[in-house]
């Protein structure tokens, strides 16, 4: 006798609102378009309103409904105003998306303070002031997604300022899910690997990321090969559905089972 099979499961965001900071490309553009794809009304936030408002013409090229909204998240004032104007243009957020963030790759030797500053006013401070935003303002079981880097479980030299933003990440996303629990709000990290977007593979060709690096993570991968947008987005997606409602407070490593 043949076996019958299910029906393929599907993401469902139906009717869903979803804010995603550095929406404009890489990891956050990918983000952005699975949302949408699975019927989520996608506020793509950028600080660079060019690159958000190309990621809404892709959702919108694909059928899926976005708006656009320029927003520097290491500016507190921009955060309320994007989630302002995402009430006033849509309503009550459902899902915020945690992604804008910047990469440094220096030593402790080289580091000065302005750069120090302004990792962490983006990947800390920023990150901070959405989530707290988010705990005032999504609706009742809402989901909240932060973006931090498997870097803070894998040390490596010269990234001491850039994972250190990323653990700060971690912690308040462990902490705030005790803290908006009340509300039904779950809020998880995912914690991408090397993951192969027009920056890193900027950075490569600039020597920024060298090769032999790149090559070691590919060698330490089992798939042999880095991981890309769409491995990412996939996964939060799934954390902001339904069927992810008892995954809360989870740093969850998304790496490709790199063992470096």
């Amino acid at each position: 006798m043949k076996e019958k099979r299910g029906a393929a499961y599907t993401m469902d965001l139906q009717n869903q609102i979803a804010i995603v900071t550095g929406a404009g490309q890489g990891m956050g553009r990918g983000i952005a378009e699975k949302l949408a794809s699975c019927g989520a009304t996608v506020v793509a936030a950028s600080r660079t309103e060019s690159k958000a408002a190309e990621t809404v013409r892709i959702i919108e090229a694909a059928g899926g409904k976005a708006l656009v909204v320029k927003a520097d998240i290491s500016i507190v004032d921009d955060i309320k105003s994007m989630f302002d104007i995402c009430e006033e243009k849509l309503g009550t957020p459902d899902i915020l998306i945690a992604n804008a963030g910047d990469s440094y790759f220096s030593s402790f030797l080289e580091t000065t303070e302005d750069e120090y500053y302004k990792v962490f006013d983006v990947n800390a401070k920023g990150t901070y002031f959405c989530l707290q935003q988010a705990g005032l303002r999504l609706n009742d079981g809402g989901r909240i997604v932060t973006i931090s880097s498997s870097t803070t479980k894998y040390p490596k030299k010269g990234m001491s300022l850039y994972s250190s933003t990323k653990a700060a990440i971690s912690m308040m996303t462990e902490i705030a899910a005790q803290e908006f629990a009340d509300r039904r709000i779950s809020v998880n990290s995912v914690l991408p690997g090397l993951t192969l977007t027009v920056t890193v593979q900027n950075d490569i060709e600039a020597g920024i990321l060298p090769d032999a690096f790149t090559q070691m993570v590919i060698d330490n991968t089992p798939s042999k090969r880095l991981g890309t947008a769409e491995d990412i987005a996939g996964i939060v997606a799934f954390l902001c559905t339904k069927e992810a409602q008892w995954i809360n407070g989870k740093l969850i490593i998304t790496d490709g089972g790199c063992l470096c």
